[in-house]
């Protein structure tokens, strides 16, 4: 009997992490990803920034382009980026959201370039995408 009681006790136990991670990854993982994504933005539009102070331009070219400018391959060889940001890269070089997929830069009025994912549905120009001005309305 008294083995029985902590086969249960066990159970439930068991049950109840079971069911706080179940309710962790449907409600707050969501948010993690979106806001990791904002982060990722905004330390890009920083590097963006850096470079634009050196250069008095910003990089041009295709996504990977701008990475590999902010990387180093510019006329100074000067990084804007952190070496370990290589990390965020796909096989062919493009910055990558935490659903894998490839960053845009769209030009902004003033010139400047706004990094935009597109968000959990993947899909560019609705109400899911993400920019670094996520970051700033989570606090």
């Amino acid at each position: 009997m008294h083995r029985r009681k902590w086969v249960i006790a066990l159970t439930l136990a068991s049950a109840l992490i079971c069911g706080a991670a179940l309710v962790f990854y449907l409600l707050y993982w969501p948010k993690m990803l979106a806001r990791n994504t904002a982060l990722i933005a905004y330390v890009v539009e920083e590097g963006l920034e850096g470079y634009h102070e050196d250069h008095q331009s910003y990089p041009e070219g295709t996504a990977a382009q701008i990475i590999a400018a902010l990387l180093g391959e510019n006329t100074r060889k000067k990084s804007y980026l952190r070496p370990d940001f290589r990390q965020l890269l796909d096989a062919s070089g493009d910055v990558v959201d935490s659903w894998k997929r490839p960053f845009r830069f769209d030009k902004e009025p003033d010139g400047s370039l706004k990094v935009r994912s597109a968000g959990p549905n993947g899909t560019f120009d609705d109400e899911d995408d993400l920019t670094s001005d996520k970051l700033e309305e989570s606090g």
